[in-house]
């Protein structure tokens, strides 16, 4: 998809979630389009054959004007193509940060909706083997499954936003968009922090086909922040993980314990 296609996803995303958007996004999306619709504007149609023999060259002369002057016009208006694309894809970038604003206050309370209901469900969060006899299971349920709907159109519209700002890229990006790792500190990885934060991470992935159960999972655990990420933060996030993983095996590389927190502590520092 192109970037100025990723630009109009961003606004239709934008507007589905009735954020304001800038006036300089609708000039720019203005611009962009007058340039494009005059750059494939289609030639004028043929004149219809005079009856006089007098008449046809004169027709055939003015349709032949008609003719250069709409190809020289697409000519001209394929000249602004770049400019006015890149002009409306920076303007709907601008927008990026201020939207994901926008989305932090229903996002945070739709996240409360679904940690209200984990206090009354089971630890074991499965539709198939909930016991539908119990009345405070079944309204716990109904409401986080309600929340959770909202959740995932919230975090797929925060996903068509972000796009036109750059790829959201690696693995993990589901959770990284809406969760952090804490900072790692030399203290942190020489106590083996990683190994619990990296088992927060994969419970996570083991219920993706279970999306219920894995907000419910995420509301639950303390290791993970959550919280809406840009795309910039979002990839601040997915590197924090990288960083933990170097960290521990420096940590791991030291001969006593007060080598291994230099070596850390150089990873950490880099």
């Amino acid at each position: 998809m192109s970037r100025v296609a990723d630009a109009a996803k961003a606004v239709a995303a934008a507007e589905r979630r009735k954020l304001p958007v800038p006036d300089a996004v609708r000039e720019a999306a203005a611009t962009q389009a007058a340039v494009f619709g005059t750059a494939h504007r289609p030639d004028p149609e043929r004149p219809a054959l005079p009856d006089s023999a007098r008449d046809t060259a004169a027709v055939i002369q003015a349709h032949a004007e008609a003719l250069r002057l709409a190809d020289v016009t697409r000519r001209a208006a394929s000249l602004f193509s770049d400019e006015a694309d890149q002009r409306y894809v920076r303007a709907v970038a601008e927008a990026v940060p201020a939207w994901i604003d926008g989305l932090k206050k229903e996002f945070a309370a739709l996240v409360g909706v679904v940690r209200k209901a984990a206090d009354k469900l089971p630890h074991q969060v499965d539709p198939t083997r909930l016991d539908w006899n119990n009345p405070t299971y079944t309204t716990a349920y109904n409401k986080a499954e309600g929340a959770v709907a909202q959740l995932e159109q919230l975090v797929s519209d925060r996903a068509d936003i972000c796009k036109v700002a750059g790829s959201d890229g690696g693995r993990d990006n589901a959770l990284f968009a809406v969760a952090a790792l804490p900072e790692p500190t030399a203290d942190a990885v020489l106590e083996g922090a990683w190994q619990e934060h990296a088992q927060v991470v994969a419970g996570w992935r083991e219920l993706r086909r279970q999306p219920v159960a894995q907000w419910v999972y995420l509301v639950r655990q303390d290791t993970l922040t959550l919280g809406l990420a840009t795309p910039g933060r979002l990839r601040e996030r997915a590197g924090v993980v990288q960083l933990w993983r170097d960290a521990s095996f420096a940590g791991h590389s030291g001969q006593t314990r007060a080598h291994a927190k230099s070596l850390v502590a150089q990873v950490l520092a880099a």
